[in-house]
């Protein structure tokens, strides 16, 4: 059978079932969608073994930022090789011309997913999901990948992974790494030329776990932009909504690099003023009191679930500006930042101009409007005017 899709169904999704790719990979089923490519279920036609292969959606096979895209994927998992990412076990181009990464199957259910089920999720669960994740990063920050798109949305619970322990009921897998920046740090060449699809005045990401560098200075990627969306997405998991939310980018960037922090307890009373100190931490504006790796973030809420097992004053003495109280393992924290807030780039200057400008006409307009409908409703509701009597006339 040719590697070519289908006729699209009703729906106008390409279909890939029953066709097998260079010869070795049968596709079965769809199992999940995204912006650009879609995930089958397959079968390894001489092994019988079941795999998972994504392929980009043909209108965009074309364009070669969402090629490079899925290069940088297949080979930055790859490069991780941490059974806390996704395996990659192939990329290649189909006869038709469409890209294709052979992945590990995975069943289970994102942490987005389980969010949205739960509501949130409890502390302790929190900081075994976030351990996990944490070694593969390690991982990837020590061969110069920094992720860039850390979301709960990536972050896949796989249910089905044998080699999972008895912390969980699933393993934390990270995936997608599209958007990874992969830096020759080694001098073997491996990152070259696969940088992420970014131009100048780009915004590459998910602005709301983008660290405020990322949204307003651009620059070169570190590991310290993954460790704020880190931060960002154990705040979501552990209250339920996100930490910083809008409508809008220009929202977006000025609850990120402008208003106060958002502090977790408030939003979800469960959790402890050590979780507060954590956060402000994992997402402080000023980089230097950043935590300076995903494995010391780890570790540090470690200590915050498990009190008895971690020497008070080095867990204090990470969060910061913190004090416990006597006999008690609760750290209390001020969370104001007081880091200097980011220079805004000339591109995300002119939309928040652009914004501010288009709220202050909307307003005028509002005002006028509501001046003129009160003007209306005086004249409406005015009495008539007397008619001059007989009298009067003479």
């Amino acid at each position: 059978m040719s590697d070519s899709p289908s006729d699209a169904g009703a729906d106008d999704e390409e279909s890939y079932e029953g066709v097998v790719i260079d010869g070795k990979y049968r596709i079965d089923a769809l199992v999940g969608r995204g912006g650009m490519g879609t995930v089958w279920a397959a079968t390894h036609v001489d092994l019988a073994s079941k795999l998972a292969i994504k392929l980009i959606r043909p209108q965009y096979a074309e364009k070669a930022d969402a090629r490079r895209r899925f290069e940088i994927e297949a080979r930055a998992a790859a490069q991780v090789n941490s059974p806390h990412a996704v395996r990659v076990y192939d990329y290649g181009v189909t006869d038709a011309g469409i890209p294709y990464i052979v992945m590990e199957y995975l069943e289970g259910e994102s942490l987005s997913e389980a969010i949205l089920r739960r509501g949130s999720i409890p502390l302790e669960e929190i900081s075994k999901i976030l351990n996990q994740a944490a070694r593969a990063l390690e991982k990837a920050h020590e061969r110069g990948i920094v992720h860039r798109d850390l979301k709960p949305d990536n972050f896949f619970l796989a249910s089905n992974v044998e080699e999972r322990n008895n912390e969980l009921p699933y393993m934390v897998k990270l995936v997608d790494f599209g958007i990874a920046k992969l830096l020759d740090l080694d001098g073997t060449g491996l990152g070259a030329g696969l940088s992420g699809p970014t131009q100048t005045g780009m915004v590459i990401g998910t602005p709301t776990f983008m660290s405020p560098e990322q949204l307003t200075e651009g620059g070169e990627p570190d590991a310290l932009m993954d460790v704020w969306a880190l931060g960002v997405t154990m705040y979501a998991a552990a209250v339920g909504r996100l930490p910083f939310e809008g409508d809008v980018l220009g929202d977006i960037v000025l609850k990120v690099c402008v208003e106060p922090l958002p502090i977790p307890s408030r939003q979800n009373p469960r959790l402890p003023a050590a979780f507060d100190a954590w956060f402000a931490r994992a997402c402080s504006r000023d980089r230097k009191n950043r935590f300076q790796t995903v494995t010391e973030m780890a570790t540090t809420l470690d200590a915050i679930v498990n009190p008895q097992a971690v020497d008070h004053e080095r867990v204090q003495y990470k969060l910061g500006k913190v004090k416990a109280p006597a006999g008690e393992p609760e750290v209390h924290v001020d969370v104001e930042d007081d880091a200097p807030k980011p220079k805004l780039s000339p591109a995300v200057a002119l939309v928040l101009g652009l914004l501010l400008g288009l709220s202050l006409v909307a307003a005028a307009v509002g005002a006028i409007a509501w001046k003129n409908k009160v003007e209306q409703e005086e004249l409406d509701n005015a009495p008539p005017a007397p008619t001059p009597s007989a009298s009067a006339t003479h």
